[in-house]
């Protein structure tokens, strides 16, 4: 059996659900945005039983204190939009017996929905439980007090006072750090943080491994990430010689994939899913090769491009092209140089504007 995991946010859907849900708030682009750059300024000081994607726990104080609710995740999530050729590509491999997963820290309320219209089965969907309703009498006058507080300081530091007052970051973090791991626990946000367990950094390794069932599977499995949640399961999937693909990926994710794929459409991974299964991860490399050094020879001369591992109507697709952006962009990471990886980077940015827009694209 084969396995294709795929993060939800980027690969499958352009819209950073809980970013959208906040700006529901008054304030609230700001406050997310602030507490993103927190949540990876912490995964990268690598802080004990802290993961990449915890934003979406950090954020709860501020939509509890706003009396956001499950339906206003739900009512966002529906304008949602899915990556071009994304449901097309979960539906071929689907005809070729791939089994397929969503790993996400997505609330559950979105990656159900967008996985439902994606046509992947709700329990291949791992994802970050939020019984959000359940929490709405938690809140004392106190916390609400306490919350308001601290959102002050971020709406101060996120007005350019970093900039004009010298505040540094590492200021407000410490702040911060001091609000979310010493005084939230001292209060009833405590029972509320405990029930969160939020899907990414090792919880996406973990749910990979309840997935696949044994360490041995890694080498029939792909996963296709794009950001810091998704760095160690590309790694993980890397290092056990499985296909780990970076798709419009950043900076936290491009060093841990052994291949990149930049694009304005997700179904031209197809070729390298099929020859990874057909032979290996070794005809996998060859296939993103081929691409890499003789892209632009195919873009200009769709006819060209080789019918092997290749399906007619994704063929026909390339024919057909509206414009140069579907063409894929792939790369073998293994190898490349620091400044190599950088032009790579930069053109993942592009391309992750592109597909996600700027205000998604630049969070973590």
């Amino acid at each position: 059996m084969y396995t294709a995991a795929f993060d939800l946010e980027g690969p499958l859907s352009p819209q950073d659900n809980a970013y959208e849900v906040m700006q529901l708030i008054e304030n609230g682009r700001a406050l997310f945005e602030v507490i993103s750059e927190y949540d990876d300024y912490l995964a990268l000081q690598g802080r004990q039983d802290y993961e990449p994607g915890d934003t979406l726990k950090l954020i709860v104080p501020f939509m509890l204190v706003s009396e956001t609710t499950e339906d206003d995740i739900q009512r966002v999530s529906k304008s949602a939009k899915i990556v071009p050729g994304a449901k097309k590509l979960i539906m071929w491999l689907q005809d070729d017996g791939w089994d397929i997963h969503i790993i996400s820290t997505s609330y559950e309320q979105h990656a159900y929905s967008v996985a439902s219209r994606l046509g992947v089965d709700r329990e291949k969907v791992h994802c970050t439980r939020f019984p959000l309703d359940s929490f709405v009498e938690v809140l004392g006058r106190s916390e609400k007090e306490l919350i308001k507080s601290i959102e002050e300081e971020i709406l101060s530091f996120h007005s350019n006072s970093r900039y004009e007052k010298g505040t540094s970051f590492k200021e407000l973090a410490d702040r911060l750090d001091s609000f979310f791991f010493d005084q939230v626990p001292r209060t009833s946000m405590k029972a509320v943080f405990e029930q969160i367990s939020v899907v990414g950094g090792e919880r996406k390794i973990q749910a990979l491994m309840r997935a696949i069932g044994d360490e041995a599977n890694l080498q029939h499995t792909a996963v296709v990430g794009d950001s810091i949640t998704d760095y160690k399961m590309l790694q993980k999937v890397r290092r056990s010689c499985g296909l780990s693909v970076v798709f419009n990926g950043n900076d936290y994710a491009l060093p841990y994939g052994n291949i990149a794929m930049a694009c304005s459409d997700i179904r031209p991974i197809y070729p390298i899913f099929s020859a990874f299964r057909g032979g290996g991860l070794d005809l996998a490399f060859s296939v993103a090769a081929l691409w890499e050094n003789t892209g632009e020879v195919f873009m200009k001369d769709p006819e060209q491009i080789p019918d092997h591992f290749m399906r007619k109507e994704l063929k026909q697709f390339f024919v057909d092209a509206p414009n140069d952006a579907v063409f894929p962009r792939f790369n073998l990471l293994k190898g490349k140089t620091r400044r190599q990886l950088e032009s790579v980077s930069s053109m993942h940015g592009r391309f992750r504007n592109l597909v996600r827009g700027k205000s998604a694209a630049k969070l973590g």
